[in-house]
């Protein structure tokens, strides 16, 4: 059974080039380390906001949430 890739046929379809950095450092062994922590981040968060019950904190721990995960996952400048 053939695997369902739909960033891959995404890509094909917009013709973007394999051979750009950005799609190249997601395919690095540092890449999937730091998405395996990201997701245990997010599972700790989730956790705390269930933990807490004010609206305003779990919109932001959402928010601190997403920017670390987004500052986590950047390329390393070379």
């Amino acid at each position: 059974m053939a695997s369902f890739d739909l960033i891959n046929k995404i890509r094909r379809f917009y013709r973007v080039s394999e051979n750009t950095p950005d799609i190249q450092w997601t395919r690095t062994k540092t890449y999937r380390k730091r998405m395996e922590q990201v997701k245990t981040g997010w599972i700790i968060s989730g956790i705390c906001m269930l933990a807490v019950e004010n609206v305003a904190a779990v919109v932001g721990i959402f928010f601190f949430s997403s920017f670390m995960s987004f500052a986590f996952l950047e390329r390393d400048k070379d």
